[in-house]
């Protein structure tokens, strides 16, 4: 009896130092998460400014894509032969102001420079027009975004996408209007913003201003006109209306994921509209490697212009993107896949060049591989063996 009322204190006292270490872990282990969590970028005001400032020049944009004869009296052609838009200058001018104000030390990698708006004195009052017209449209965006006054301010705006990019730090990749034949034509076109960190896409954010929500076949869609579509790295890919005003917040919107298909019965492919951008006849013999039905496969391929073929495939619409260099020399370019990239990713599937290795947004304006294909994380590896086997690599 006496040996049990001694032993009883000790267990007690052996409990007790139990109980205490096991506080100390738990205490521990939720600090340490509550401090990870705190250190864990969220991006939240990046991606509302980001969000606003896409919106506010795809509904310029819109409009003018709505008129497309004023479009094209606003038209001049580049050295590289692609058409530049009073729209083109006028989103690019937009978004890069709104990112200045808000992050003053980002460099902003942009498609256009003022020079040519510069020494045309018509096209240059146009575009300030289309700018003060939807600033006035979008008063509520103001505050976040600021708004540009005069021509000398909207020149100086543009110049700000002069960053030649790189590995380090970070910087934002905007290509004002993606798809600039599209939107001549009134077809699709988007507007596209990432944000990289030391070569990586970290945040994008897309408005496609005349993408339907629902897209089944070249001929067949349907829904809503207009989707804003949104990726934050370790948060996934979003979608909501292009069109409804203001920001909201990632959780309040509809979460996007691919389908893993795989057999060849249950896959779609979209690719490019312009046969300048891709090789539409190795792409037809990609798709007769991965064994589509000839009977059938022109009804499982989808052509969009633009980055909305990434919108197309992150919302599981599509499964797999193809574009095939069309030389050995051509390099895309950065603005016109980053958005995409994280959209895809953050949405389950995988983007790569013609040898299935993630594209490097870290080496300049330019990615340093040939072509870009992707699809969702299933039958990515089968795709690239395919695109290997049709190109001899």
């Amino acid at each position: 009896m006496r040996h049990s009322l001694v032993t009883f204190p000790v267990v007690i006292i052996c409990v007790s130092i139990a109980l205490i270490s096991l506080r100390k872990q738990f205490v521990s282990f939720y600090v340490g998460r509550l401090f990870s969590m705190s250190a864990t970028p969220t991006y939240e005001k990046e991606l509302r400014v980001a969000t606003l400032a896409v919106k506010r020049a795809s509904i310029l944009t819109k409009q003018l894509s709505d008129s497309i004869a004023q479009a094209e009296q606003g038209t001049i052609t580049k050295e590289d032969k692609s058409p530049v838009t009073i729209g083109d200058f006028a989103s690019q001018a937009i978004i890069n102001h709104a990112l200045s104000a808000n992050f003053p030390q980002d460099e902003i990698v942009g498609e256009e420079d003022s020079q040519d708006l510069r020494d045309n004195s018509k096209l240059a009052d146009q575009v300030l027009d289309l700018i003060s017209k939807v600033q006035s449209e979008t008063l509520e965006y103001s505050e976040s975004l600021g708004d540009l006054q005069d021509k000398q301010s909207v020149f100086k705006s543009i110049d700000l996408g002069n960053s030649k990019g790189g590995s380090k730090g970070r910087f934002w990749a905007l290509d004002p209007i993606d798809g600039t034949k599209g939107f001549l034509r009134g077809d699709q076109f988007a507007v596209c913003l990432a944000l990289i960190e030391d070569g990586k896409v970290v945040l994008g954010v897309i408005g496609c201003p005349n993408l339907a929500r629902n897209i089944e076949s070249n001929t067949k869609q349907s829904g809503t006109i207009g989707g804003l579509y949104s990726a934050v790295k370790g948060l996934g890919s979003y979608y909501a209306p292009l069109f409804d005003s203001g920001f909201t917040e990632l959780a309040q919107q509809q979460r996007i994921e691919m389908k893993q298909h795989y057999s060849p019965q249950d896959l779609k492919v979209v690719e490019g509209v312009e046969k300048g951008h891709s090789s539409h006849s190795t792409q037809a013999a990609i798709k007769a490697k991965l064994g589509f039905d000839p009977e059938t496969v022109a009804e499982k391929t989808i052509n969009l212009d633009s980055q909305v073929k990434y919108c197309v495939l992150a919302s599981g619409q599509a499964d797999i993107y193809l574009r095939l260099p069309i030389n050995d020399v051509y390099r895309e370019k950065i603005w016109d896949h980053a958005a995409g990239n994280i959209l895809v990713y953050e949405a389950g599937g995988r983007v790569g060049d013609i040898q299935g290795k993630p594209l490097d947004f870290g080496k300049g304006r330019l990615l340093p591989s040939q072509g870009v294909i992707a699809s969702n994380n299933r039958v990515f590896d089968k795709v690239i063996d395919a695109v290997k086997s049709v190109c001899n690599l």
